[in-house]
């Protein structure tokens, strides 16, 4: 595990008695390129996007995927609206040690960004209806 919220995590789901497996599969994901000055050697166009793997933290034995953050920051969000977004047949959900704000000076927190964006959330420990 890497972190100590992700054990916390594990032995919840342990003493619930749900069967989980940890960071053993990947999924392929693409992301446009930021402020890319790039241009495609072919084209010249400048829409390029770049490949990234995903590696979730909890796959559980139903198939529902729980991604752990204790921190959630602007990469971590456009990975996982991306990832989200592009697998479609897979239940991913997040799991937020605190419901903090996306920044220091921002109105939202974690939770409103996961409701603006339709993605099912829990702070703190999963859902039951996760476990089912």
């Amino acid at each position: 595990m890497r972190s100590k919220y992700e054990k916390r995590v594990a032995t919840f789901l342990t003493d619930c008695g749900v069967p989980y497996e940890y960071e053993t599969i990947q999924l392929e994901y693409e992301e446009p390129l930021r402020k890319n000055k790039a241009k495609c050697g072919d084209c010249q166009g400048t829409n390029l996007y770049r490949s990234g793997w995903y590696t979730p933290d909890f796959i559980l034995s139903n198939g529902t995927i729980i991604e752990t953050k204790g921190r959630f920051t602007a990469a971590d969000r456009r990975k996982m609206k991306n990832v989200i977004e592009q697998h479609p047949d897979e239940k991913i959900v997040m799991c937020f040690m605190r419901d903090n704000k996306l920044q220091r000076n921002s109105k939202t927190h974690y939770s409103d960004w996961c409701m603006q964006n339709g993605i099912d959330f829990a702070i703190g420990m999963p859902k039951q209806e996760w476990l089912q």
